[in-house]
């Protein structure tokens, strides 16, 4: 497979996608629509791209240079339908929105409005060339113009989420991220109207590209309150445990959130002894999935079935999948006395399956400050002997 052509601009390495070319081209097909006379211009597509090749590079070599500017080397990648100038390092929101004006405006000053200012003299004259300064014009003014629009991921709309992580103090992706649907709802609105079929096609694909963002960081934000959640339980702190669960319910998460909500949510009703009010939470959300083992086995053992809690926590530990759970069930096997038997519980399992979890429980009894049962655990462990002999993974 041959490598996309590159080379390097002012010490800048630039890599163009073979594509690049390709579909600049499909969107310059209407060039070869004959005149009036039924004459068509081939050379007209061969300028289109020639001069949007020449204009996207300058504008993604305006962002490279900005990036000099702040200490970013930066590379330049053409493909698609455009550019991306990426860099090593960080900028702050303010260096942010310069580099990001650096493309569009440099594009805009250095070849669109010098075009513009051309056409208004008449300075250019003959059907072709007149026909080839406008598409200067449209490639450098109008698509500047539109990059411009607070929608992201264009230079605009990362402009506006610069600005608001200045304003939030690093929490403004999600109000760009709503304004960029509006307005990109509206573009394409207008763009339809207008007749502009593809870039209405352009401005529905950048609203399902927040959309589908706006929902990643939803889940990330009730991600952390179930993770504060479940430290609020491993701290003994259950009432605030539960006011995390109910907070995240009431958002109406789906899929692994909704199942973790209201587990978390049991959870934190049977540390504060209220074994109806526990069940009651998972059985509200039981087309979420069942519980965990290792919540059915607390519940076993805050009734006081231990040799069931026992068994059941011992099956958890050995056939799920490490998780946070686990740590609860852990505590919970700590709170009751039950650590040592427990342990031999998991090391009565044949093969390796029970030694591992035994392994998991010791570590999951430090890291929630019950040290004196890990060391309990890891003196079985070490009279056992078989933990010793496991290999990693």
């Amino acid at each position: 497979m041959a490598s996309a052509p590159h080379f390097r601009l002012a010490g800048i390495p630039v890599r163009v996608e073979p594509v690049f070319f390709v579909i600049i081209g499909v969107l310059g097909l209407n060039q070869l629509t004959p005149t009036r006379s039924g004459d068509s211009h081939p050379v007209l597509l061969v300028s289109w791209v020639g001069i949007a090749f020449v204009s996207i590079l300058l504008h993604e070599f305006g962002h490279a240079v900005a990036f000099r500017l702040f200490g970013v080397q930066p590379s330049i990648t053409l493909y698609g339908m455009g550019g991306l100038t990426s860099g090593t390092g960080r900028l702050t929101p303010t260096e942010s929105i310069i580099v990001s004006l650096a493309g569009p405006l440099s594009a805009l000053i250095l070849l669109g409005l010098p075009a513009w200012w051309l056409q208004q003299n008449g300075s250019i004259s003959g059907t072709d060339a007149t026909a080839i300064l406008a598409q200067v014009i449209w490639i450098n003014v109008g698509w500047s113009v539109l990059n411009l629009l607070p929608i992201l991921p264009l230079d605009g709309g990362n402009v506006l989420l610069s600005t608001l992580e200045l304003v939030t103090r690093g929490k403004g992706r999600r109000v760009a991220e709503v304004v960029s649907i509006v307005v990109a709802i509206v573009v394409a609105l207008v763009a339809f109207r207008a007749g502009f079929v593809f870039g209405a096609v352009l401005a529905v694909m950048f609203v399902g590209i927040n959309v589908t963002s706006l929902s990643k960081v939803k889940q990330e934000q009730q991600g952390d309150e179930l993770s504060y959640g479940h430290r609020a339980l491993i701290e003994h702190r259950p009432a605030d445990a539960q006011l995390a669960a109910e907070a995240v319910l009431a958002k109406r998460p789906s899929g692994a959130l909704l199942r973790w909500a209201s587990e978390l949510l049991g959870w934190s009703r049977l540390w504060q002894g209220d074994q109806a009010g526990a069940q009651a939470a998972v059985d509200r959300y039981a087309h979420a999935g069942a519980p965990s083992g290792s919540f059915r086995a607390a519940q076993a053992l805050a009734a006081g079935h231990i040799a069931e809690g026992v068994a059941v926590m011992a099956w958890a530990f050995a056939n799920e999948p490490p998780g946070p759970s686990q740590v609860l069930g852990a505590i919970a096997v700590a709170g009751t006395g039950q650590a040592q038997a427990f342990t031999g519980e998991l090391l009565a399992l044949e093969g390796d399956q029970g030694v591992r979890a035994a392994v998991l429980f010791r570590g999951l009894l430090g890291y929630a400050g019950y040290d004196r049962e890990a060391a309990d655990v890891g003196a079985l462990l070490d009279a056992d002997g078989r933990a010793a002999r496991l290999t990693p993974g």
